[in-house]
């Protein structure tokens, strides 16, 4: 199954609460991952190349990015429905979790929206 990776946007403590709950999860953000300031194409191919969907709001970029380069699968993100916030990012990882444990993450190039976990 495919991993995810936390774009840098959102911080390595939701990539840790995915991992407590048995997801595989990393944050751009995370040390051992390397992909601080990196460029969008950077963080496309690592994810890529370590078969991980990526997960963003940068839609604007990554939308013009997904259909010219191979990757993983890329799950779009809407700042306004899932803002960081504490709250926003307690909701974005119950929408996370959902997602992985209903076993919906996009096929390899594809593109969803995360919906709010029901």
């Amino acid at each position: 199954m495919t991993g995810l990776l936390l774009d840098e946007m959102y911080p390595p403590a939701l990539a840790l609460q995915l991992r407590q709950q048995g997801h595989d999860a990393v944050a751009a953000l995370d040390i051992e991952v390397g992909l601080s300031s990196r460029s969008d194409d950077d963080v496309l191919a690592w994810a890529a190349r370590n078969n991980r969907c990526v997960v963003t709001e940068n839609v604007r970029d990554f939308a013009r990015l997904a259909p010219v380069t191979p990757h993983a699968g890329i799950i779009f993100v809407s700042s306004q429905r899932f803002p960081r916030t504490r709250n926003g990012l307690v909701r974005l990882g119950a929408a996370l979790d959902a997602l992985l444990t209903a076993k919906r993450l996009p096929p390899p190039d594809g593109v969803i929206w995360l919906n709010v976990a029901e």
